[in-house]
C-alpha cells in the first residue's frame, strides 16, 4: 500500500504525513500503487485508476477539482470534517477530524515558552509580501511554513499563542494545546476546509480579515497580468505606481496596526475532552485499517 499526500509544493500540513503515519504504520507502506491510503490534506480530487483500492483516512475535500466517483474500490475510514462528509454524501459519523490531531499521541519534550505571539502564514502568502519583516515590526515571532516540519513543531510548542493564516498552523497549535487566533490576509485562503475542520472540533471559524497588501514586485506582476493585452508600457507602469502610492500612504499603516492588534483578540482552543475523544477514534480507525486492508475490497 502506498501513502498518498500532496508533494508537488512544500507545505507544513502535507509534510506531516510521513512523520505521523510512520509511527502508526511502521513497515506498512511501499510503492505499490494498486492499494493506496489517502492521508492528511485536501486531496480527494486527485484521480487514480478505477481499479486502485483506495482507503481514505482523515482526508478532506475543498473544491479543488471534482468530487471522486465513489465505487466499490473506495473505503472511507474517516474524513476531516462534516462538510467533507456532506459533500461526499457519506455517513456523517465518518467525519472525525484532521489526522494531524494524532500529534496529541506523541510524547514531545517540554519546551520553554520563548515567544508570546507567533505568526504562521499560508504558504501562498509568502510570495505576496515580506511577512517576516512585518512580523518584526509587529513584535511577533515569524514561523516560516516552508521550514522543516520539526522546526515548525518546536516553534509552535515554544509559543504562548499562535496567530494562524495556515490552517495546519491552527490545527497543530490546537492539538499541542497552544491557543490560536485565525486570520485571513488574502483571498487564496480556502474557508471551506477551515470550516470543515473547525466544525469537527465544535469551534466556529471566525477569522480576522485584513486588507491584502503586496510587495512592489508583486504589484507590478499583478498589474501587468491584468493589463497584459495593453501595449502601452507607460500606462501599465503608471497604474502600478498609483497603486503602490495608495498602499504606501493608506493600506500599509492600517494593516500593520490591525495586524499588531491581533494579540488583543479572542483566542481559540478546542475542549480537551473532545480532542482526546477524536484522537481515540482516529487510533481505532488506524487499527481497523491495519487489520482489514488485505480483505477490505473483497465483496
Amino acid at each position: 500500500m502506498k501513502l498518498i499526500y500532496f508533494q508537488k509544493a512544500p507545505n507544513f500540513g502535507d509534510a506531516l504525513n510521513p512523520f505521523i503515519f510512520s509511527k502508526y504504520f511502521s513497515g506498512f507502506f511501499d510503492e505499490d500503487e494498486t492499494e493506496i491510503l489517502l492521508g492528511i490534506g485536501s486531496i480527494l480530487h486527485l484521480e487514480f485508476p478505477e481499479e486502485t483500492k483506495k482507503t481514505v483516512f482523515s482526508t478532506g475535500y475543498a473544491f479543488y477539482g471534482n468530487l471522486p466517483v465513489i465505487d466499490k474500490n473506495y473505503h472511507f475510514s474517516c474524513v476531516r470534517g462534516p462538510l467533507t462528509a456532506q459533500a461526499l454524501k457519506i455517513n456523517p459519523k465518518l467525519a472525525i477530524t484532521d489526522g494531524a490531531a494524532l500529534l496529541r499521541d506523541f510524547n514531545f519534550p517540554e519546551v520553554e515558552k520563548k515567544f508570546e505571539y507567533s505568526f504562521i502564514p499560508h504558504h501562498a502568502s509568502l510570495f505576496f509580501n515580506d511577512w517576516e519583516r512585518i512580523c518584526m515590526e509587529a513584535g511577533y515571532h515569524y514561523i516560516d511554513p516552508l521550514s522543516n516540519y520539526e522546526e515548525i513543531l518546536s516553534q509552535i510548542l515554544a509559543s504562548k499563542t499562535v496567530i494562524a493564516e495556515a490552517m495546519h498552523g491552527a490545527i497543530v497549535a490546537d492539538t499541542l494545546r497552544v491557543p490560536w487566533i485565525p486570520v485571513k490576509l488574502y483571498p487564496t485562503i480556502n474557508e471551506f476546509k477551515w470550516r470543515d475542520w473547525t466544525a469537527s472540533m465544535s469551534i466556529k471559524y471566525e477569522p480576522h480579515i485584513l486588507p491584502s497588501i503586496y510587495s512592489s514586485k508583486m504589484i507590478d506582476q499583478k498589474v501587468a497580468a491584468k493589463f497584459r493585452m495593453s501595449e502601452d508600457v507607460f500606462y501599465v507602469k503608471s497604474i502600478s505606481n498609483i497603486y503602490k502610492s495608495y498602499q504606501n500612504y493608506f493600506l500599509n499603516k492600517d494593516v500593520l496596526r490591525r495586524f499588531s492588534d491581533l494579540k488583543n483578540k479572542k483566542t481559540f482552543l478546542s475542549k480537551e475532552q473532545l480532542l482526546d475523544s477524536k484522537v481515540e477514534q482516529l487510533l481505532e480507525k488506524i487499527e481497523g485499517i491495519k487489520k482489514t486492508h488485505q480483505t477490505l475490497y473483497k465483496y
